[in-house]
């Protein structure tokens, strides 16, 4: 028969006749097996590689080297089975010859074809002819040896010479093609399609270097010679991208959406599951491995036991046991880290996937969305609940893993003890419920736990956002009030909850495997005549550390479920959010005839919000924009001129009627959104450069002149949110980017609010008005101005939501009754008036109305005929202004900002410390914690470890003493010291984790959180000007989270593995003391790997956390901005941007992450040499009587767990210095230098300073920080007491920089500035700040309440508060709005304002503020002009009393000022009264309001 032995030495697998190998185990069913092998995995290989197309490519010599090699193989494997079959009986062909035949058979058949076809259709060698190339070698070489002992038989040199012939053709196959494709690059040209060819070093690695991880070793060398920067980081495998990660994932979640009920979890699982069902595989054939050991194990304990007893077993059987268990352990080290890799790049995908998909989304909210998830909520489902799902995949098999692993577990023990295992099944039933109970209980705390750090992460938003007006209202210890009650008394007080359930979890868990080994050998003892003996409890020992894994990992995991499950909730509510309306604006090519409509509403009724209140913001809205017309949209604050353009735009919910844009947009925001770039960035915004336009334009715009002083022209860095840049520079750059764009459409949005007349006035000649640039355009301007109406084609006034007038200049003001009539009759002004009375009033204006409609200046007449036809001949010969082309888009940036070269404006990058952490960081992380806890703990960990070891030599004692007495004596003693000795250990577990939960994470958490809060907001503005809030943000989300959830677990973890791994080598040494010859070699050489990887790893985590900085900057920019993205259509260029970022910071993390595996693989096969030299040695000692079988139980039952602790040891060295960065960055932001003391105690202003508010400025300069040139030169000046000041000058002049010197903003470099005689750089900054009122330029508020915007610190009755809303003309308006009152809540960043009324929010608080000092920055301009004239007089009314200082373009609003304060390049040009300054024709102040700047 083809499947008989007929061989006298039997089937084996040792032969019954030598101490050897059998021929029909070696040569039968090892050969026979291998044929096997070759057929499926190299088949299957082979269909797959003809389905490629070939490349054309030259065949080196190698490759004919190789294809010969291998017909020798096959020829000589075929003359060593016929040499067989003639030495055979005729008639006799058993399983030798058939596995012979079946091996020369595939190898014909499958192995060469697969050689010849795959050098051309793949750049990596076939993985199952390199596997089967070294199985084979290895096969030989058992052969071999079973040769050598059988050489006194006829055919040993037959034998021996066709064993070395085949081991010498396997080996050079095995070596030729390894080697030959190491220099596989060479051979990259001559591939037909480039864009396959791999970029990722993983992408042409072989099967070996795959499962060693040997791929990332180039990496790791590079690391070990020098630190590593982002230049030394390969590009990520293709499948691996986030672009590719998000379309697979999109793919299927589209698919969900139309279902009643979308499952996040389903779209992820059908995109990501192939990966993870792999890894379940390996995960599998791991389990089955690690639990053949115990087996082995116990056929070791027999064989000594026999060998002890009887010289007649063979050595071999015992060489054989442990030859079995190196190869079981060096298999399950690859199963594994296969596994580990791809749940890694599985949830890597994942966190990516979702990652850009809530980016897009982000930018698709409607406005009822946004106003339930602001930005704090959306970064941390970025940061955190993503962060969540990957967790989970890494680990998340454990949830069916753990089962599997029990029922193996429980399986053995059956083999073992028999039905005296189930108490302990009972027991681990018995916790089923407890568990789940628990589980409820850290559900309910979890869900707790991420509302309070939603709660956090947004006030932290809300403070880094308007940290320049909290510094200027010296609020810095309201708001950090506010973050403290948050993160302490809400918080961490639920963290302390989570942290005792955790103790109580662990508790449990480590008790379970104690509690069910006591049971089953109780049960045993108790139930069985048969002895206790050591082949019974050291198999079932290592039985029950294995079980310990399973069942002290899967609460873990089963927390991390719960995680997951609520993060999973919140992004899929998230991600099914209410978007804006798809067909709210219907899109139309553009319109090509001039004065046709290009823009339509009919019947419009737009809402901000369906739900809870259907909030109409317009209503009955019948509006049309012509082509080449100037529309100009005006109304009162509130009044919804912003909303009509948002309605233009889509960003309403469009309850009824039509909105139709014909061609492409370009918006400028009434708050320009300024992105953190360059200048040219800002302005080009994704379009090709085009030198020509963009000089014009930087022209048009009035910009050239501010290139000129800036300190890199155009390629000037302006910070996050244009923070480099004065309010009139950022109108004009948001205004460059729309004309630069060349849309068909324009949508201002009150462009000339922030910019001085004169500017003003030549914006309108050379971009608005009909000789402008955009003259062939449709323009739609909603604006406060009154002199840019004399240009428009049409004018719609809006009041309470509704336009209640439209028409032409001409006519509105040839109709008496007209609106617009009345409001540019009563608020315009004359030069002529000015200089006579020095201020304006309504009933003086008649003259200039006269000028308006053309009685007196032709200049600016209602054009007759004659003039139109002469501007729509300019308006034609504009209409070849070209659209700008879109660049395509580039490559991820480096975050290291090298690209940009060395500019004076470029802003600071993030640092990423190098080398080793300082101990000084880990210093101070201890003294967070507490050192009375911190050596408690310690304490309490040594005395776990000693009870564990204790148990353990106490069962050996006791097995020893049953095997040698043939029963079971003394039972319940032997029984109860076992049980006391694991409830103390359990005992000690329990305390020592509530230790570290309880006193040592909380208090660590507070310390670190407390000082990084309280570093940031002492920090001075130049900090916040050139750091990005997504950076500082990082830190407190992802750097706080680590240190409150991972950083003491990861020393928990390392403290822990490494006083198991002292203790298991003591036991090994104990039992086996020739061990200790090895220890020395062997912990060298774990040093090395462990010193040779730690800096890489270091360096390669750093990197990882630096650049994710950059994705939260991107983001939180990005929510900012969202109506200009998507209103020049440019969200497929952010979220690519995004996509990429996510990238950059992948790159470091997915070779982060091999870097373990390649360390883990390497300390696992150090592990597994000791677990075989502890079984050979003990083989070895057996014969000369130095071990019983009781201690090789014990020490080979310790060295089966110290591959994993080894491994744990270097991954935990590595986790506490990657997390300790954490501290190491928190403790960067505590450290900041602060601006100067908050109170001074030896120099504290007098009570009721100042008094008089008199101003001095002596000789003072200043600029806004190290390296840039001063923006106030040498002022020096005088301001009397209750003097008001009327502060004017070009756009950047030095205005608002006057404003933030007199706040200590900015500080001198040169003089002072003294109020009532006091140097104010003498005293505190809260003691100057609270003794000054100013309504800031930039007005913002505070999401809460209104009473917490008016009055943070609850010092005013309510009163108080509505007088002051009164007063600014608020209080009606909150009356009808909110029923709550002062209560009524304040979304983020204000945005349930206008952001005219957030200007009277500001004046508000002002009138709130006793003092005598009031600075004015443009406090009126966003407000129309009815509203600036009333809230004039309540300025000239409220403020009588003070000293006054008016910064404002709106010229009537200064010119009753007691003196005017012209500025230029940061100097005093002139310093005199209205009327003085207005009677010399050359003076600065008079070609201002004549709009002839050029001489000044």
């Amino acid at each position: 028969m083809l499947l008989e032995c007929h061989s006298d030495e039997g089937w084996g697998p040792v032969s019954s006749r030598y101490s050897a190998l059998a021929p029909c185990f070696i040569d039968g069913s090892l050969t026979g097996s291998l044929a096997l092998f070759l057929l499926v995995f190299g088949g299957g290989q082979l269909i797959r590689l003809f389905n490629r197309p070939s490349n054309r490519i030259n065949y080196p010599a190698i490759f004919y080297v190789r294809l010969t090699a291998l017909v020798l193989v096959a020829i000589v494997q075929w003359i060593e089975m016929l040499r067989r079959n003639a030495t055979s009986a005729p008639n006799t062909k058993d399983v030798i010859t058939s596995s012979q035949f079946l091996l020369s058979l595939t190898i014909v058949l499958i192995a060469a074809p697969l050689q010849y076809i795959e050098y051309s259709r793949q750049l990596v060698p076939a993985g199952s002819l390199l596997f089967f190339y070294l199985l084979a070698a290895c096969l030989q070489l058992l052969r071999f040896a079973s040769v050598l002992v059988k050489r006194s038989e006829q055919d040993f040199t037959n034998d021996l010479s066709f064993t070395i012939v085949l081991f010498s053709l396997y080996a050079f196959l095995l070596l030729a093609n390894l080697l030959a494709r190491k220099k596989w690059p060479s051979r990259i040209t001559l591939a037909l399609d480039q864009s396959l060819l791999p970029q990722s070093p993983i992408e042409y690695a072989d099967i070996f270097s795959r499962l060693t991880f040997s791929w990332v070793t180039p990496l790791m060398i590079a690391g070990y010679k020098s630190f590593l920067t982002e230049e030394d980081l390969s590009p990520l495998p293709k499948d691996d991208v986030a672009e590719t990660a998000s379309s697979k994932f999109n793919k299927y979640w589209q698919k969900e959406l139309h279902r009643s009920n979308p499952s996040l979890f389903l779209a992820l699982s059908r995109a990501f599951s192939s990966p993870f069902l792999i890894a379940a595989i390996y995960k599998m054939l791991q389990d089955i491995l690690s639990f053949t050991q115990p087996q082995l194990l116990k056929y070791l304990i027999i064989f000594i036991q026999k060998r002890s007893n009887s010289d007649e077993v063979p050595m071999i059987d015992g060489y054989m046991i442990a030859i079995a268990m190196l190869i079981v352990s060096v298999t399950q080290t690859a199963f594994l880290h296969q596994y580990f890799h791809l749940v890694f790049k599985c949830g890597m995908n994942i966190k990516s996937a979702l990652t850009a998909t809530i980016y897009k989304k982000s930018l698709a909210l409607s406005n009822q969305s946004r106003s339930k998830q602001n930005t704090g909520d959306i970064v941390n489902l970025m940061s955190v609940d993503t962060q969540r799902l990957q967790d989970l995949t890494q680990y998340g098999q454990i949830i069916w893993s753990g089962p599997f692993q029990i029922t193996l577990c429980l399986y053995s023990l059956h083999n073992l003890v028999g039905n005296a295992m189930w108490p302990g099944v009972a027991i681990m039933v018995i916790m089923i419920p407890i568990n789940s109970l628990i589980a409820r209980v850290q559900k309910n705390l979890q869900k707790e736990q991420m509302k309070t750090k939603d709660a956090r992460t947004r006030i932290t938003n809300e403070i880094l956002t308007n940290m320049k007006s909290i510094k200027l209202y010296a609020w810095e210890d309201s708001f950090l009030g506010r973050l403290l009650d948050i993160r302490n008394n809400q918080e961490l007080k639920n963290l302390k909850k989570m942290g005792t359930w955790s103790a109580l979890t662990l508790f449990i868990w480590s008790s379970i495997p104690f509690i069910v080994s006591c049971a089953t050998f109780a049960a045993f003892v108790y139930t069985s005549d048969v002895p206790l003996t050591t082949d019974i409890v050291f198999p079932a020992l290592t039985l029950f550390n294995l079980l310990s894994f399973p069942l002290a990992v899967f609460p873990n995991v089963l927390t991390s479920a719960i995680e997951a499950a609520v993060s999973l909730k919140r992004l899929k509510n998230f991600l099914t959010a209410e978007e804006l309306q798809a067909d709210a604006v219907l899109r139309l090519p553009r319109e090509t005839e001039m004065d046709k409509p290009a823009v339509i509403i009919k019947n419009g009724v737009f809402l901000w919000e369906v739900e809870p209140t259907y909030s109409v913001v317009l209503s009955d809205i019948n509006f049309t924009a012509c082509k080449g017309q100037l529309s100009c949209i005006i109304g009162r604050v509130g009044a919804g001129k912003s909303s009509l353009l948002q309605a233009c735009l889509g960003s309403l919910h469009k309850a009824d009627g039509t909105v139709t844009v014909k061609g492409c947009i370009s918006y400028a925001a009434q708050v320009p959104w300024i992105m953190n770039g360059s200048i040219k960035e800002n302005i080009l915004f994704g379009k090709k450069y085009d030198p020509n336009f963009y000089n014009s334009t930087l022209e048009a715009c009035c910009l050239t002149e501010d290139l000129l002083i800036l300190p890199d022209g155009d390629e000037t860095e302006v910070g996050e949110k244009g923070i480099s840049l004065s309010g009139g520079q950022k109108a004009r750059l948001s205004l460059a980017r729309a004309v630069y764009a060349r849309s068909d459409v324009y949508l201002l949005d009150d462009v000339l609010s922030a910019v001085d007349q004169e500017v003003g006035n030549k914006l309108i000649d050379k971009v608005l008005g009909p000789n402008g640039l955009l003259a062939s355009k449709t323009r739609i301007l909603a604006t406060n101005s009154i002199k840019v109406l004399k240009y428009a084609d049409s004018i719609s006034i809006l009041r309470n939501g509704r336009i209640v007038e439209s028409g032409s200049y001409a006519e509105a003001m040839a109709n008496p009754e007209s609106d617009i009539r009345a409001l540019v009759t009563d608020y315009s002004f004359t030069h002529e008036q000015i200089r006579n009375s020095g201020s304006v009033t309504p009933n003086e204006s008649s003259t200039e109305t006269e000028r308006l409609t053309g009685t007196e200046d032709e200049s600016v007449h209602v054009y007759p005929s004659t003039a139109a036809s002469a501007i729509s001949t300019r308006r034609n010969s504009l209409t070849s202004l070209r659209r700008a082309s879109t660049s395509s888009f580039g490559k991820p940036v480096p975050t290291n900002g090298n690209a940009k070269g060395n500019k004076r404006t470029q802003q600071a990058q993030e640092v990423s410390q190098k080398g080793k952490v300082k101990w000084s960081v880990y210093i101070e992380y201890a003294k967070a914690c507490g050192s009375s806890g911190v050596i408690i703990y310690m304490i309490l960990l040594t005395l776990a470890m000693s009870f564990n070891v204790l148990s353990n030599v106490w069962l050996k004692h006791w097995s020893e003493v049953n095997s040698g007495s043939g029963y079971n004596p003394d039972v319940t003693r032997f029984l109860l010291v076992y049980l006391l000795l694991g409830l103390g250990g359990s005992a000690s577990t329990f305390t020592q984790s509530l230790i570290l939960c309880i006193l040592i994470t909380v208090r660590s958490a507070t310390i670190l959180h407390n000082n990084l809060a309280k570093g940031v907001l002492r920090a001075p503005m130049s900090f916040f000007e050139t750091t990005p809030v997504g950076r500082i943000l990082n830190r407190f989300s992802s750097d706080v989270y680590r240190v409150d959830e991972v950083l003491a677990r990861t020393f928990n973890a390392f403290f822990s593995n490494s006083f198991k791994v002292l203790f298991t080598l003591g036991v090994i040494s104990a039992a086996t003391p020739a061990f200790l010859f090895f220890v020395v070699p062997l912990g060298a050489l774990y040093i090395y790997y462990q010193r040779y990887y730690l800096q890489t790893s270091r360096e390669l985590k750093r990197l990882e956390s630096v650049s994710r900085s950059p994705i939260f900057a991107h983001f939180q920019e990005s929510l900012g901005g969202i109506s200009t993205i998507k209103a020049y259509d440019q969200e497929k260029r952010f979220a690519h941007t995004n996509e990429a970022r996510v990238d950059r910071n992948l790159m470091a993390y997915f070779p982060s992450v091999s870097a373990n595996r390649w360390l883990a693989v390497r300390l696992e096969f150090l592990g597994s040499a000791i677990i075989f030299l502890t079984a050979l040695l003990s083989v070895a000692s057996i014969s000369r009587g130095y071990v019983s079988a009781g201690l090789v139980g014990l020490s080979l039952s310790y060295a089966l767990q110290i591959t994993q602790s080894l491994n744990w040891i270097v991954r935990m060295t590595v986790d506490v210095e990657t997390n300790i960065v954490s501290v190491e960055r928190i403790l960067e932001y505590s450290n900041i230098t602060p601006e100067a003391p908050a109170i001074i105690p030896d120099h504290r202003p007098p009570k009721g300073w100042p008094e008089t508010g008199e101003i001095e400025f002596s000789h003072y300069s200043t600029r806004y920080r190290e390296g840039l040139d001063p923006v106030l030169k040498d002022i020096s000046l005088s301001i009397k007491s209750q003097e008001k000041i009327g502060i004017v000058g070009r756009t950047g002049a030095g205005k608002s920089s006057l404003t933030l010197a007199l706040f200590r903003i900015i500080e001198p470099i040169q003089g002072h500035i003294s109020i009532d005689a006091l140097n104010t750089s003498t005293i505190g900054l809260k003691d100057l700040r609270t003794k000054l009122s100013i309504i800031p330029q930039d007005s913002q508020a505070f999401e809460g309440t209104i009473r917490e915007n008016l009055d943070p610190f609850g010092r005013h009755d309510d009163a108080k508060l509505w007088q002051a809303l009164e007063l600014s003309h608020l209080k009606q308006y909150i009356q009808e709005k909110y029923p709550d009152g002062l209560d009524g809540p304040v979304a983020e960043g204000g945005s349930n304002f206008s952001v005219g009324q957030r200007q009277l929010l500001s004046l508000a608080r002002a009138l709130l503020t006793p003092s005598t000092v009031l600075v004015l920055d443009e406090a009126t301009a966003a407000v129309d002009v009815e509203t600036d004239h009333v809230i004039q007089q309540t300025i000239r009314t409220q403020f009588a009393n003070r000293t006054i200082l008016t910064i404002a373009h709106r010229l009537n609003t200064i010119m009753d000022s007691d003196r005017i304060l012209v500025l230029g390049e940061g100097r005093v040009l002139e310093f005199d009264s209205p009327d003085v300054l207005l009677s010399d024709t050359n003076s600065a102040f008079y070609k201002l309001l004549h709009g002839n700047q050029e001489n000044l």
